[in-house]
C-alpha cells in the first residue's frame, strides 16, 4: 500500500465526525451500543467518565490493561478500502464507490478504576466516506480522531444519591468536508487527506447525578450535562484551523436491575438531547434492555428507531463482545439507516467492591 493511501485509509478509518443529520456520539462502549446506547443508569466502570461519572460511587477495583475495538457497516466497507491499496486502479476504484456510504470505526483504552475514582486513556474514532451523483460528482467526508485523558470522580449525597464529575484533556483532528467534482477528477489522495487535517486541544467537563432506591427492582434516576458548556478546540502552537467543538448535551436516564441470583435482567431508557429543540423526538429516545447469564451475557435494545442487539462473554481476566446497530442518516427516524457491526477485546483484572 502507497504512503498516501495508506495515510487517507488511517484518517478516515481512525476516526469520527457526522453529518448534520447524523447525531455525533464519541466513546461510545459495545455494550451501551448493544442495548440501544440507553446507558446512563447503569454504567459503574471507567465508561462512566463519558456517560455518566456519578456511577463511579458503584465501581469495583479495577485495572484495564487494554481495550480495543473495530466496526464497520459491513464486510464490503473493509474490503472497499483495501481495494484502494493499489496506485494504479485507485481512480477505477474511487469510481466503483459512487453512492455507497461507508462507515469504519475503531478505539481503545487503558484505565485504572476505584470506588468513587478513575483515569482512563483512550483513543476513539470512527469516520464516514462517501461519492455522490456520477454525473458530477462530489465526495463527503468526515471524520474527527480524539485520544486524551479522562479523570472522573463521585461523592455521595445521602443514602440514595451520588454525584460525579469528569474532567477530560482531548487532543482532536478532524473536520467535515465535501469535495467537488474537480477533486474527484484528479483522484489525488493526497489533497483528500491534506484537507482534513485540523487539529486541536480541548478541555472538557462532564456532571452528572443518581438517584437509586436500594430494593429488589434498585430503581435508578439518572442526569447527566456532557460538555458543559461547549468543549471548544484551540489549535497547537503551528496555528492552522481548529477541529469542531463537542457539543453540550443533557440526557435524562433510567433503569431497573432485578437480581435473580442465576441471572439478571436490566432494562433502561435515556432521553438524549434535552437542550436540543432542533432533533427529532425519535433520534432522542432509547431504549434497552441486558440479561445477564453465567456464562453470556445478551442485549436488545431500540435508538433511533432501529433495533440494536449484542452478547458478551468472558474468559477469565479476558471479555469479547459484540454489536450491531442502526444510525440514522436523515432527519427523521425511519428515513436512512446505516447498519452497523462491531467487535471488541478487552483485557481487565479485577472484582467488584
Amino acid at each position: 500500500m502507497s504512503l498516501r493511501v495508506s495515510l487517507l485509509f488511517i484518517l478516515i478509518s481512525t476516526a469520527s465526525f457526522t453529518k448534520a443529520a447524523e447525531l455525533i456520539e464519541l466513546n461510545t462502549n459495545l455494550r451501551a451500543l448493544g442495548m440501544g446506547n440507553a446507558y446512563t443508569s447503569i454504567v459503574s466502570n471507567s465508561a462512566s467518565v463519558f456517560y455518566n461519572p456519578a456511577g463511579l460511587a458503584d465501581a469495583g477495583y479495577y485495572f484495564r490493561l487494554a481495550s480495543l475495538g473495530i466496526g464497520a457497516s459491513g464486510v464490503d466497507a473493509y474490503e472497499s478500502f483495501q481495494n484502494l491499496s493499489d496506485n494504479a486502479s485507485f481512480a477505477d476504484q474511487m469510481q466503483a464507490l459512487y453512492g455507497k456510504k461507508i462507515w469504519l470505526g475503531v478505539g481503545g483504552d487503558v484505565s485504572v478504576t476505584l470506588p468513587y475514582l478513575a483515569l482512563v486513556g483512550y483513543s476513539s474514532g470512527s469516520g464516514t466516506f462517501q461519492i455522490n451523483n456520477p454525473a458530477y460528482s462530489n465526495v463527503d467526508v468526515q471524520f474527527i480522531n480524539d485520544y486524551g485523558l479522562a479523570l472522573g470522580a463521585a461523592v455521595p449525597l445521602g443514602p440514595f444519591m451520588s454525584m460525579g464529575v469528569a474532567l477530560h484533556r482531548t487532543t482532536r483532528t478532524g473536520d467535515s468536508t465535501t469535495f467537488g467534482a474537480g477533486t474527484v477528477a484528479e483522484l489525488d489522495p493526497d489533497l483528500i487527506s491534506d484537507s482534513l487535517q485540523k487539529t486541536g486541544n480541548g478541555y472538557g467537563m462532564h456532571l452528572g447525578m443518581n438517584l437509586t432506591i436500594p430494593t429488589f427492582v434498585k430503581p435508578t434516576l439518572s442526569f447527566v450535562w456532557k460538555n458543559v458548556g461547549t468543549t471548544k478546540f484551540t489549535p497547537g502552537t503551528s496555528g492552522g484551523s481548529a477541529p469542531p467543538d463537542a457539543q453540550d448535551e443533557m440526557i435524562l436516564g433510567g433503569s431497573l436491575q432485578v437480581d435473580m441470583g442465576l441471572f439478571a435482567i436490566r432494562p433502561s431508557f435515556d432521553y438524549k438531547y434535552l437542550n436540543r429543540s432542533d432533533i427529532q423526538l425519535g433520534k432522542k429516545l432509547h431504549l434497552g434492555l441486558e440479561l445477564d447469564l453465567p456464562i453470556i451475557d445478551l442485549r436488545a435494545g431500540f435508538s433511533q428507531g432501529y433495533y440494536t442487539a449484542g452478547v458478551s462473554t468472558s474468559f477469565g481476566f479476558m471479555q469479547v463482545e459484540a454489536a450491531t446497530w442502526g444510525v440514522e442518516l436523515g432527519e427523521y427516524p425511519g428515513q436512512l439507516e446505516d447498519r452497523r457491526y462491531a467487535v471488541q477485546l478487552t483485557i481487565e483484572l479485577g472484582f467488584s467492591s
